[in-house]
């Protein structure tokens, strides 16, 4: 009996593994694109954890510096599997872009360029079909709120046009071609921050009172985001510290209404950290051999990472100010090399660019040693690895402990609706994106579009229409935009 068990724990875990392993390979657009991807393979089909802890992964995720695809996976591994499916989830999710993008890197000075046009047509494609599933997560964050109950159904409506009005304005000029900024256009970051500010000072009891004050306060804060106003700066602070203390004092209500229910573990928590630590330190050693250098770059890189808020174009400001302007790796290494190829293959910006650096680096202190590149590669992505889920896991430790609050429980009530919003914004940024890898292939905007619509449309009907699976919808994403995107390239 107990060894059907473990062979049924063993195969389930080890379908766990390849189900993150092939969303690593296939994850175009990162982030919060990966979101439904990760919870139809891991909630729905495998049936691993439930709705309600993918949710608690997602707001912990979503609150919590570092790669966001990682940290869900390594909440998602440690619910299902204890400290060794946690390390291992994330090792499996975050691997494929990292190992494809120092394979690109060994590779660039003898890799044809028509293999990397087939690259950048297969983006194309994925990321249309990433779409697809980024609006199942939208009908079905409504669905579950319409069978609850009318109200709430049109209050999730509010909350997810609403977050995608404010979040949208980028990607919507980027589809358009218009230059310049749009009036409103705040960050996934930004959004969640007013959110659960509105949540935690007003828990959800919309009075007179709490409408005022904090609507003045979100709308003058959106305000100084969107326009250019007198004293702006010291305007914003004194918002932003003003809704910070608005919201301190609705957490501090809600834990004297309702008592702390949970006691952090330390013990837990001790023996998670120290499993990352090992796990950094396999990795790292060889490296370290090569100089103090290494050691510099390490530490930077889990600075960068546990400061990487925003996505990741925000991390990669961070990593230019971290190993650029520092001289760890050449500015024309880093843009002309680097940047394209963390933009282009699948996987978190972050892990792709700190193992990327690490080859960089490696290369140039072994002067041209290719597996020097590779072992300091490696150490930069388990820094990556360790500083994401190392801290997510100390988060989520907290927010366990105040989980039972009622506060805690509106927010996570109310975190779908809000992650739908701006799961909608990167669904039209993942075609801006397209628009952009096809000009870079000599195609107008019109064709790139419209050859991601329809990629897009047929993956509606194979989902909803035909009720196939991801594995059909990817492989006919793939021979559709090979198909279509090479014609598009010898008829332009």
């Amino acid at each position: 009996m107990k060894t059907e068990k473990k062979k049924k724990d063993f195969k389930s875990e080890f379908g766990m593994m390849l189900a993150l392993l092939k969303i690593g390979f296939i994850g175009f657009g990162g982030g919060s694109a990966l979101i439904p991807v990760i919870e139809k393979e891991v909630v729905e089909e495998r049936k691993l954890v439930t709705e309600e802890e993918f949710n608690k992964d997602v707001l912990v995720a979503s609150i919590t510096p570092g790669a966001l695809p990682m940290e869900i996976s390594t909440g998602l591994g440690k619910r299902a599997y204890g400290v060794g499916g946690m390390i291992v989830s994330a090792l499996m999710l975050a691997f494929p872009g990292a190992l494809i993008t120092v394979a690109m890197l060994v590779a660039m000075s003898r890799l044809h360029s028509s293999v990397l046009t087939q690259i950048e047509i297969l983006s194309i494609g994925i990321s249309a079909f990433i779409a697809c599933l980024l609006t199942e997560y939208s009908r079905k964050t409504l669905a579950e709120a319409r069978a609850e109950s009318k109200g709430r159904w049109k209050r999730a409506v509010v909350i997810l046009v609403g977050v995608f009005l404010l979040t949208c304005g980028k990607a919507v000029y980027g589809i358009l071609g218009f230059e310049g900024t749009p009036i409103v256009h705040l960050s996934t970051l930004q959004v969640l921050g007013v959110s659960m500010f509105g949540i935690l000072y007003t828990h959800c009891k919309f009075t007179r009172k709490n409408l005022t004050v904090s609507g003045v306060l979100i709308l003058g804060y959106i305000a100084c985001l969107s326009f250019d106003l007198p004293y702006e700066t010291y305007i914003y602070n004194g918002l932003r510290a003003v809704m910070v203390i608005l919201a301190v004092w609705g957490l501090v209500r809600s834990i004297l209404d309702d008592g702390q229910k949970k006691k952090i573990s330390p013990k837990r928590m001790l023996q998670e950290e120290m499993a990352w630590i090992l796990f950094f330190a396999v990795l790292s050693v060889p490296a370290l051999l090569y100089g103090g250098h290494v050691l510099e770059f390490l530490g930077q890189g889990f600075l960068s990472s546990i400061l990487s808020f925003g996505g990741g174009d925000a991390y990669l400001s961070v990593a230019d100010g971290m190993f650029v302007n520092s001289g760890i790796v050449e500015k024309a290494d880093f843009y002309g090399h680097l940047v394209p190829l963390v933009n282009l293959l699948p996987g978190s910006i972050l892990c792709k660019t700190l193992s990327g650096i690490g080859y960089l680096l490696g290369f140039e202190m072994s002067s041209g040693s290719i597996p020097a590149g590779c072992l300091v590669a490696l150490a930069g992505f388990a820094c990556s690895v360790m500083a994401s889920g190392g801290v997510f896991c100390l988060v989520s430790h907290i927010y366990e402990c105040f989980e039972s609050l009622s506060v805690f429980r509106l927010l996570s009530r109310w975190i779908r609706p809000i992650i739908a919003g701006t799961l909608l914004t990167v669904m039209l940024s993942l075609f801006s994106q397209n628009i952009s890898t096809g000009a870079k292939l000599g195609c107008p905007a019109w064709i790139a579009l419209g050859i991601s619509a329809l990629i897009y449309g047929m993956n509606l009907i194979l989902l909803y229409v035909l009720r196939k699976k991801n594995g059909m919808l990817i492989l006919c994403s793939i021979v559709a935009t090979l198909v279509l995107g090479n014609v598009a390239i010898l008829l332009f």
